[in-house]
């Protein structure tokens, strides 16, 4: 059932991947420079974290979720993992503002559900071109 509707939840769940870290990215660039940092420049810090979220957490699972949705299963699970790292990342205590950890938090979980999906599948699709079991 979950692999038959693979091509909506794709597109569905990776957009929504995809807004949530445009806002977390949004927050985190309107936001003050961090404090309180000795040995990292903190200007330089939040605008890793600007460009790490605008490449890895918007460009790529968009890049991915409107892609055809059989092609290239393994490459769209360690796209939508790496966002889930990326905004995983924008979650530390040095960087977040409010209401960004929550956008953060849901994009997390959504590129990590979406994660297991693509690998699921990818397993049904190698299943179904060489099965070995009549189970």
């Amino acid at each position: 059932m979950t692999t038959q509707l693979y091509s909506l939840l794709l597109r569905i769940v990776g957009l929504m991947v995809a807004v949530f870290s445009c806002i977390s990215l949004g927050l985190i660039w309107a936001s003050p420079a961090p404090e309180g940092l000795n040995n990292i420049d903190p200007l330089a810090l939040k605008n890793t974290a600007v460009t790490v979220l605008l490449v890895f957490g918007v460009a790529a699972p968009l890049i991915a979720a409107f892609s055809p949705a059989g092609k290239w299963l393994p490459l769209k699970a360690a796209v939508f993992a790496v966002a889930g790292f990326a905004n995983a990342a924008a979650l530390s205590p040095v960087i977040v503002v409010p209401f960004q950890g929550t956008t953060s938090a849901v994009a997390v979980v959504c590129a990590l559900g979406l994660t297991v999906l693509t690998v699921v599948a990818f397993m049904d699709s190698v299943q179904k071109k060489s099965p070995r079991s009549k189970f």
